[in-house]
């Protein structure tokens, strides 16, 4: 586990819970800052769980009521519109899980590298605990799909 916060910026808390792929911490933690950044958030905390399908398909059937794995799961922290979350320091963000195994999957079948749809993921996973949510509506969903573009091409 990783956890690093310097004075005005993110806390990023990183467990890896899976051992067959390699995972890089401190990318993730670096990315996971500058995700935040871009969207405005200098004093955040978030927490970032690495699973195996195993453990992800559980959460989607116990969270969800879906019995099988995902690539990626939030769960926010307040619950609410994240423009509607009084100010606290630090803002409580909350936790995204991301299947390794599901990256690395979806990575061969989409032709790029497991780092790349990880980054992906990443963003998509901290979108949603900040309020952006595509399964709302058309329009919210072409919301995110915006957002998510202009941040992967910034990182």
């Amino acid at each position: 586990m990783i956890r690093q916060q310097a004075a005005g910026s993110c806390t990023i808390e990183i467990r890896n819970l899976q051992r067959k792929h390699r995972i890089d911490q401190g990318l993730i933690r670096d990315k996971s800052r500058a995700i935040l950044s871009l969207c405005g958030l200098k004093d955040a905390e978030l927490s970032i769980l690495i699973v195996n399908n195993q453990r992800i398909r559980v959460l989607n059937k116990k969270y969800r009521g879906i019995d099988r794995p995902t690539d990626v799961l939030s769960f926010p922290m307040t619950g609410t519109e994240f423009n509607s979350v009084p100010p606290m320091q630090p803002l409580l963000l909350g936790d995204v899980v991301l299947s390794m195994e599901k990256i690395e999957s979806q990575a061969r079948e989409q032709g790029h590298s497991a780092e790349c749809e990880l980054m992906m993921l990443l963003t998509h996973g901290i979108l949603h605990l900040i309020g952006y949510d595509h399964e709302r509506s058309s329009q919210e969903e072409r919301r995110m799909r915006k957002k998510e573009g202009i941040i992967l091409a910034k990182l």
